[in-house]
């Protein structure tokens, strides 16, 4: 079903609190024959349906709330009316925890007022949606509060649209690096170490007892106090509280050395990651430092420096040599070299002159241009590109809601552990010594908490999807840089993708008539087409075509065209609509994309034009061959002849020719018989025309997004070059990032299990938990680092 088809209409069910009931009212709804599609959300409580154009919108919604009130009486329900969201944008500076952003990020998501959420901890930044129709000032202080709630002592910045000029890749005012928490640290530990040198130098007394306990408020002070108000909040299993309990206990059955060392060593791990965390946002942030700081208006004869976000369409901009052009437009004046590289990956600076598009992330290289302004910021290429990558953490992969799901119950799992461990033993064993047990116990406790999973696998991820930005490639999420890594086979199509979408005129053959009169009728026939044929017969045409003599004009998608010209009546197209008017004609021999013309019914010959394989194309099959993709195919329109020819020259597995675009899509389905979830299809287009094969392959991968908003809006993955060959570029940043996602993931829990093994029996000490802990999750932070590499 055509998307452009379906009404979709979202309905708000208050109070709805029965999980189950929710399923039976989406399967009923699902059901209506008006219906195409339906889900409800029960964590947002909104039903979202599309209505089949043409049915009555009315009796459909009266017919959904009938389903709801009779499964579920009692409900509050709101149609939402379509208007605009409210985008607004939160700085949580200071945010270094990871389990607390995924915590915020949770229960911001389950207020009712809220469309959707994102929280990018690499930014810091929240990302709100909100309704319109709510009061927004009492929704931000309630997500406010959760955020004090959860993480108290963030540095929070509530950006409005016209803020939206303060720069989401720069540092906020909270550095990751604290200075008083390291000055804090170089105390405590010289306390700690004239503490064991009391003890090593045989004064072990009540007074090095003292020494330790001061070494332990020094450095762990900080901790106990956030322990004790989260423990009043309810959160029991947050990292402060589980190494205050661990600690607290080994200081209770007279381990005061290692009690003291533990937290000193915790607190220096937490430091050492929150500097490794803060090098990677800084690496991160600086492959995206595409954001333009202001623009140079002129107003007059005078030049204003304004932010770009205050430029309106129309208005005319300078751009000096060295700076970066901010807003997209047309050079009116100036000729000049631009480096493109932040946008494509390139490093050839290219010419740009007057008439050119020139788009904002270009940096002017060496001389003045004035350029008109054809989009508004909001809506220019550099800002579609930093919201679509600073928005990627919002779809998910697998492993992260599995990572996700997983620390929900491990740490409560470990902790409960932890208790029957101490518990138990003492107990069931005869002469079980209770401190020892104890001390076994804390040893999980500390080892419950699974920072280097929550941080490392969400930045391993992001920190690919800004390298492959780096790189001119944009993923629209981790999920597709996910699916990237299990890729079975690569489908083209062929116009702009694999060929350069380039048409010439190669050989006019009439019969019956002068070329010269072949060409004008073509010329004629195609005058008002917008399609790349059309416009290489005008070109080579080189004449003005009457319009005004056009009669009638027909345009049959898939066959060709019909137009009434000066009395006359002349069809233009491929061998189909000869055949569908009953024309005798005769078939050409010549391997290219060949238009028929007949006049009154008379068929007067043919014209070929040839499309030119891109230089890429070649190397990028090879590429793809030896990277172990399986089957390369491509679809085509085009006819069966120029389509061999092509796939030939290419070494292409399969083609596929003479379809229609929702033929495109049966071919797809029909690949995609017999492959296994682990065997992902990549459909590959020009994302103009492709948007419904885009849609339906695992990843939908746009040609040329260059400025193209079709193309960023149709694919899961947009190469901003037209090269093919950054489709293996892709699937390598793939490969690496999901290696280093599970090297992650086998090491933390492979060291944590190992830890746990041996603490249960009493083999290990605190020492190694809390290497388990803080250890294993810098070890993964330095390692998600070479995602970017």
């Amino acid at each position: 079903m055509d998307a452009c088809s379906l009404i979709k209409k979202e309905i708000i069910l208050g109070g709805l609190n029965c999980a189950h009931c929710a399923e039976v009212i989406n399967e009923k709804v699902g059901k209506l024959e008006e219906i195409e599609s339906s889900n409800l959300n029960f964590i947002n409580k909104k039903l979202t349906i599309n209505i089949i154009e043409g049915s009555n919108e009315k009796d459909v919604l009266d017919k959904v709330i009938d389903i709801i009130n009779s499964t579920e009486p009692g409900l509050d329900i709101q149609v939402l009316t379509k208007q605009k969201n409210v985008k607004r944008e939160i700085i949580l500076g200071g945010l270094n925890c990871a389990h607390c952003a995924e915590v915020i990020n949770e229960k911001v998501g389950k207020l009712e007022e809220i469309e959707s959420s994102n929280l990018n901890f690499i930014n810091k930044k929240l990302s709100l949606e909100i309704n319109k129709s709510v009061n927004e000032k009492e929704l931000l202080d309630k997500v406010v509060g959760i955020i004090n709630d959860t993480e108290p002592g963030l540095d929070i910045q509530i950006n409005y649209e016209k803020e939206r000029n303060t720069n989401s890749v720069k540092e906020e005012p909270k550095s990751d690096v604290n200075k008083a928490d390291l000055i804090k640290l170089i105390i405590g530990a010289v306390v700690y170490i004239f503490g064991i040198y009391q003890t090593a130098t045989g004064f072990e007394s009540q007074f090095s007892n003292l020494i330790f306990l001061i070494a332990y408020i020094i450095v762990g002070g900080e901790v106990l106090l956030k322990a004790i108000k989260n423990a009043f909040k309810g959160h029991m299993f947050d990292e402060n509280f589980l190494m205050a309990i661990a600690t607290v206990g080994a200081l209770a059955i007279g381990e005061l050395p290692e009690a003291v060392g533990v937290m000193l060593f915790y607190q220096v791990g937490e430091f050492l990651q929150g500097m490794a965390v803060g090098k990677s946002r800084k690496s991160i942030t600086a492959l995206m430092q595409i954001r333009p700081d202001s623009a140079n208006l002129k107003v007059g004869s005078d030049i204003k420096v304004v932010s770009p976000e205050d430029v309106s369409i129309g208005d005319i901009i300078i751009v000096k040599p060295g700076e970066k052009v901010p807003l997209d437009g047309i050079v009116i004046e100036g000729i000049s070299m631009v480096d493109t590289s932040a946008l494509t990956g390139e490093s050839v600076l290219r010419e740009i002159t007057v008439g050119e598009d020139i788009l904002s992330g270009f940096i002017n290289k060496n001389a003045l241009l004035t350029i008109k302004v054809t989009k508004e910021f909001g809506e220019s290429t550099v800002a579609k590109i930093l919201d679509l990558v600073e928005n990627a953490s919002s779809k998910k992969s697998k492993t992260e809601n599995f990572i996700t799901k997983f620390s929900k119950y491990y740490t409560p799992a470990v902790v409960i552990s932890a208790l029957l461990i101490a518990v138990v033993p003492p107990i069931v064993i005869k002469d079980a010594v209770f401190s020892d047990w104890l001390y076994r116990g804390l040893i999980f406790l500390v080892v419950s908490c699974p920072c280097a999973l929550v941080l490392s696998i969400p930045l391993s991820f992001f920190s690919g999807i800004g390298f492959a930005s780096k790189n001119g490639i944009l993923i629209k999420g981790s999920n597709y840089l996910e699916a990237l890594r299990s890729v079975d086979t690569v489908v083209f199509d062929k116009t702009g993708t694999l060929t350069k979408g380039v048409f010439n005129v190669t050989k006019i053959n009439s019969v019956g008539i002068s070329e010269e009169d072949l060409l004008e009728y073509a010329a004629v026939a195609e005058a008002n087409s917008n399609h790349p044929i059309a416009k290489s017969i005008l070109n080579y045409y080189n004449n003005s075509v009457d319009l005004e003599k056009i009669e009638s004009y027909e345009e049959i998608a898939a066959y060709g065209i019909k137009v009434g010209y000066n009395g006359e009546h002349i069809l233009a197209g491929n061998e189909k609509l000869m055949r569908k008017e009953n024309i005798f004609y005769s078939p050409a021999k010549e391997v290219g994309t060949v238009v028929y013309i007949a006049v009154n019914k008379v068929y007067r010959g043919y014209i070929v034009i040839s499309d030119e394989i891109k230089e890429d194309s070649i190397d990028a099959i090879k590429h793809l061959k030896s990277m172990g993709i399986k089957e390369v195919v491509m679809l085509t329109g085009d006819n069966e002849k120029v389509a061999n020819n092509i796939a030939s020259q290419l070494g292409l597995d399969k083609v596929y020719s003479n379809l229609l675009p929702n033929e495109k899509v049966d071919k797809l389905e029909e690949i995609y018989k017999g492959k296994t979830e682990k065997e992902k299809v990549i459909f590959v287009g020009d994302g103009i025309n492709d948007a419904p094969v885009l849609a339906r392959a695992d990843v939908g991968i746009a040609m040329g997004g260059l400025g193209s908003d079709a193309a960023i809006e149709a694919a899961d993955v947009v190469l901003m070059t037209d090269e093919p060959s950054k489709i293996s570029k892709a699937i390598e940043i793939a490969t690496k990032t999901n290696k280093i996602v599970w090297q992650n993931i086998i090491f933390a829990l492979g060291i944590k299990i190992i830890v746990l093994i041996l603490g249960a029996g009493g083999i290990a000490t605190m020492w190694e938990a809390i290497f388990a802990d803080v250890g294993v999750a810098l070890i993964a932070v330095l390692n998600a680092m070479r995602a970017m590499r």
